[in-house]
């Protein structure tokens, strides 16, 4: 992955959703944890109202992660990986803890229970 990712909160419909770049190492960090998820045959990624986990973009790669499922889209071609524990999912909404309000972090950080 290229060292420009760009990570978005899907929580919103009508307004911009919050978003933040993350640094090299924490790039780094990403592509290690997502290339450690194991392989699903499929997944579903649900288009509800409200918290609809993260948008995650580096070039030409777009990787979705919601509810323990990611489904990353590359070259025209989507594979899915499973993320059990959803410790992909915390571990964006953590790096993003510097640049989201807190009034919605708190409302992101109870999705997880």
């Amino acid at each position: 992955m290229a060292e420009n990712v760009s990570v978005e909160l899907d929580l919103f419909s009508g307004m911009p959703n919050p978003a933040w770049t993350l640094r090299n190492a924490e790039a780094a960090e990403f592509q290690r944890k997502l290339v450690s998820l194991p392989k699903a045959s499929e997944g579903r990624i649900a288009n509800n109202l409200g918290y609809r986990g993260f948008i995650v973009r580096t070039g030409a790669t777009t990787v979705l992660v919601q509810r323990g499922i990611v489904r990353v889209t590359q070259d025209g071609g989507t594979l899915f990986r499973t993320d059990s524990g959803r410790m992909l999912e915390r571990w964006l909404l953590q790096s993003g803890k510097p640049h989201v309000e807190p009034g919605i972090f708190a409302d992101a950080e109870r999705e997880f229970g």
